[in-house]
């Protein structure tokens, strides 16, 4: 391809999941090959892979998959391991928690087989009960992270915190959330996810919340303010690629989506429209 990309350091990926999802921004969730597959010949460099375990995933055959398609693992996201198994950060229960971190550690040693960053958004679950109660879930999922950044740190790779927005969780809502707990564990491996869905909520300008970042941010999420396609919605997506561009973001965007109309429609229309942002920085007309 001959074109100038106005943005070579950026790459794109979609998050995708190898077993049916109850999270539901995830496309070919079940039929990973499938995805992956759609991915290249849409154009795609990477894959961010949901997982409530290890077990849902075989390493040798992704690492073949990957191989035979072009593509790479963008990230691995834990968020299904809270929603559908309750292995929640700030589950009050000791022994959840216990198994919350056996299960975040195995991930993390699968992410550094294949150099890709583990994203701790969902997981994190919500602080629950009296004041009290949800000061101690808050110091032991603190822990839990400060944990796994250690362990990210030991194999290389990073951890990413990712906000989530109020509906969702009461517990890191905002980017100065974000930046503020970072500051707390003080992990140089733990680093900042924003996500414009969260962001179009939560913050009041997103521009500014992306410069505001700067270089903590190393991973972006793009869903537009309704959670389908970028472009089918309002969110600038322009404009954050120019903010993204004068930080000097050099890593991942993932579309974390909704499958609507289906999957390989919500697929082409995201790889056309960011395919048109990466070349021109223009939106594509529709």
């Amino acid at each position: 391809m001959l074109e100038t990309r106005k943005f070579p350091l950026i790459q794109f990926g979609m998050a995708m999941s190898p077993r049916p999802a109850a999270f539901a921004p995830l496309l070919y969730a079940g039929r990973l090959e499938e995805g992956l597959k759609a991915l290249a010949e849409a154009g795609f460099a990477g894959v961010e892979i949901s997982l409530s375990d290890v077990e849902e995933l075989d390493a040798q055959w992704l690492t073949d998959r990957l191989g035979t398609y072009g593509l790479k693992v963008s990230a691995f996201a834990s968020g299904r391991m809270c929603l559908e198994k309750s292995l929640c950060l700030c589950n009050p229960e000791p022994e959840a928690r216990k198994k919350a971190l056996e299960v975040l550690t195995a991930i993390l040693k699968l992410a550094a087989r294949f150099q890709a960053p583990l994203i701790i958004g969902g997981v994190r679950g919500k602080l629950t009960g009296d004041e009290d109660q949800k000061a101690r879930q808050r110091a032991t999922a603190v822990d839990t992270m400060r944990r796994c950044s250690l362990i990210a740190q030991d194999l290389g790779i990073h951890l990413l915190l990712e906000p989530i927005n109020r509906y969702e969780t009461n517990f890191i809502n905002t980017a100065q959330d974000g930046l503020s707990l970072l500051e707390e564990i003080g992990q140089p491996a733990f680093k900042l996810l924003l996500d414009t869905f969260h962001m179009n909520i939560e913050e009041s300008n997103l521009n500014a919340t992306l410069k505001g970042a700067g270089q903590q941010l190393r991973y972006v999420h793009f869903a537009d303010n309704n959670r389908l396609a970028p472009g089918r919605g309002h969110i600038d997506f322009p404009a954050l690629m120019q903010t993204l561009s004068r930080i000097n973001y050099n890593g991942f965007i993932s579309a974390e989506i909704l499958p609507i109309p289906d999957d390989a429609t919500a697929l082409k229309q995201t790889g056309k429209y960011l395919h048109t942002l990466l070349i021109t920085g223009k939106e594509k007309t529709t």
